[in-house]
């Protein structure tokens, strides 16, 4: 191996790396693309299945609600020994004396039938609970739509990861095997009575030194293969191939100024909408509790059997049946004030809640004004990482010419391939943010990140 074939070797080697960075990966074209990734994981996802799990649980609050306006039907069935006392004198009085003055019976008692009870008139309180119920739905709704937002975020960052931590260990890789090949030729000149064993020894080192690097990366790489899979409802263990030839583009439309996206965001943001929803909710409950002093209108009726011998009444329909019919009114006049208390305690809950609101607002305000400044900021940085790898590769160049040439040394040889690794670093991180900043930009604004995501 001769000088000349080292260098061109280590200029081929970083110009395919250079070329492939630059492609964004495509090598990895025909996996798994973002959209897919992102569907994935808004609806296999342990976070989506807690979602759906919300859904289904208020199905079934609403169902509850719907209960005040349907009949209650209940089964009663019971069997005892009793006494009863019993005052003959309340119907004759014993002038003798000689008549006891109380007569108690014992008896054995066996009972079965129906009750049925069904409001009639709640005087405003079933509708004001449907109204309440319906507020907490749309809250749930609006609720969803903002986690599942989120989720579409993290999982562009899980993806992110997994293709940034491989392609960081793939630049290790490359630069590991170049510094071989320089160690290698190095040593070979020094055996053959060229060159410095303190260029030997620096070449050696920074070979040593990139190994730890490179198991770093290679742990890094994993881990975030793992936690993709993960958030995308998959074995944590299966291999991960992904596809970054189709990145979409998460720019906003044109021709509307910041000022407009921001108030946009405040009237339309799924979260924001969620917490006017629930203060209108609580404030829904709080009315509903004090309608509880108003009186309620049912009607009740009861039928079965009264028996006092198992074998002879027990299906008597004609002798032993009671049962009773009617409508009664019932009115809380006076609880100690516990109702109204309770009313009060929800009526506190929407004032605090209104307060959040503002709260989140203000800080929703902050975050939309940061993200646009970010997304801005990040594409100039990914401009100002492609223009430093093209300035560390054109210096590696010429350094690796001079070397060729002998008027170089190994040190700045190994310091502009470290610069250019670093560069490559750059462009990867500043590729990342870039999307990312943009992606971060839409859900701060409450957008989806691709419109058929959570649909």
């Amino acid at each position: 191996m001769n000088r000349c074939q080292t260098s061109a070797g280590i200029r081929a080697g970083m110009l395919a790396f250079g070329i492939l960075i630059a492609l964004g990966t495509k090598a990895s074209a025909g996996g798994l693309t973002l959209r897919e990734a992102m569907r994935a994981a808004t609806q296999n996802s342990e976070e989506a299945r807690l979602l759906d799990e919300k859904d289904t649980r208020q199905h079934y609050v609403k169902r509850e609600v719907w209960a005040g306006a349907l009949p209650s039907v209940q089964g009663y069935a019971n069997a005892g020994r009793g006494a009863s006392p019993f005052d003959p004198n309340a119907f004759f009085r014993d002038t003798t004396g000689k008549a006891p003055s109380v007569i108690n019976f014992v008896q054995n008692r066996y009972s079965y039938g129906l009750e049925v009870t069904q409001s009639i008139y709640s005087f405003g309180r079933l509708g004001q609970a449907f109204k309440v119920a319906g507020f907490r739905d749309q809250a749930l709704a609006a609720e969803k739509t903002r986690a599942l937002q989120e989720l579409q975020l993290r999982s562009l960052d899980a993806f992110y990861g997994a293709v940034t931590t491989a392609a960081r260990l793939s630049t290790l890789e490359g630069s590991l095997k170049r510094q071989k090949e320089t160690v290698a030729f190095l040593e070979s000149n020094f055996r053959m009575g060229s060159g410095m064993r303190a260029g030997v020894m620096l070449a050696v080192a920074s070979l040593k030194g990139l190994e730890p690097e490179r198991l770093r990366a290679e742990r890094d790489a994993e881990a975030a293969r793992m936690a993709c899979n993960r958030i995308l409802g998959r074995p944590v263990g299966d291999a991960l191939d992904l596809d970054t030839a189709d990145i979409p583009d998460f720019s906003l439309p044109a021709g509307v100024s910041d000022s407009q996206w921001v108030e946009k965001a405040q009237a339309d943001r799924p979260d924001l909408q969620s917490l006017s929803l629930q203060r209108d909710a609580l404030r829904g409950m709080a009315k509903a509790v004090y309608m509880q002093y108003r009186p309620s209108f049912g009607f009740q009726g009861k039928a079965g059997i009264l028996a006092y011998r198992v074998n002879e009444q027990l299906a008597d329909f004609d002798k032993n049946l009671e049962w009773q019919v009617g409508v009664g009114l019932q009115w809380n006049l006076f609880d100690g004030l516990a109702t109204a208390s309770r009313a009060q305690q929800y009526a506190s809950d929407a004032r605090s809640l209104e307060l959040n609101e503002k709260l989140v607002r203000q800080m929703a305000r902050i975050e939309i004004e940061t993200a646009l400044r970010e997304a801005a900021a990040a594409d100039t940085a990914f401009q100002a990482a492609g223009q430093a790898r093209d300035a560390s590769a054109e210096a590696q160049k010429l350094m690796s010419e001079d070397f060729r040439a002998g008027k170089g040394q190994v040190t700045d040889l190994l310091a502009a391939e470290e610069g250019l690794r670093n560069a490559e670093f750059g462009v990867l991180a500043a590729r990342y943010q870039r999307v990312r900043s943009r992606a971060a930009l839409r859900v701060a604004l409450g957008m989806d990140l691709i419109e058929e995501v959570g649909k």
